[in-house]
């Protein structure tokens, strides 16, 4: 599936002021599990939902409540649009800093990606120790920013 294909599907309000620099996405996830840091609007939750298919799963971390709100807002309307009998995207507040906070186990996720937040962080070690710790075995970091 081209990942520009997936943007047609998302709820507009999802789109409307996107701030990423670009799509750190993997073209193929069925099944797995997903963490998106700094997932503001869940634009790329959403995308992502579409590739990891309704066995799968996407979690989305963001600092922001009114992001999120949105986010959370438009979950049943992606999952109807998709044809999942719900949704396979959580939305959750919290800080890629403490990652355990927001409730994100070790070792429970096949694939972080992050779009452009990760240079917004002051403990830059600390953020990379977490998403190590989250990582399965054999899990991949798929992540675009600017420093």
């Amino acid at each position: 599936m081209h990942l520009r294909s997936l943007l047609s599907d998302l709820h507009p309000e999802v789109v409307a002021r996107y701030y990423g620099c670009g799509t750190p996405l993997p073209p193929a996830l069925d099944g797995a599990t997903v963490l998106d840091l700094g997932c503001g609007r869940g634009r790329d939750c959403y995308m992502l939902s579409r590739l990891v298919g309704e066995s799968g799963r996407v979690i989305g971390i963001d600092m922001t409540e009114e992001q999120l709100a949105i986010a959370k807002e438009h979950c049943d309307w992606h999952a109807e649009r998709y044809g999942y009998a719900s949704s396979n995207v959580e939305f959750k507040q919290g800080y890629m800093e403490d990652l355990a906070a927001a409730g994100v186990a070790d070792n429970s996720v096949d694939l972080v990606v992050s779009n452009c937040v990760i240079n917004l962080s002051p403990d830059k070690r600390q953020v990379l120790s977490e998403i190590l710790r989250v990582l399965k075995p054999g899990g991949e970091i798929y992540f675009s920013d600017v420093y």
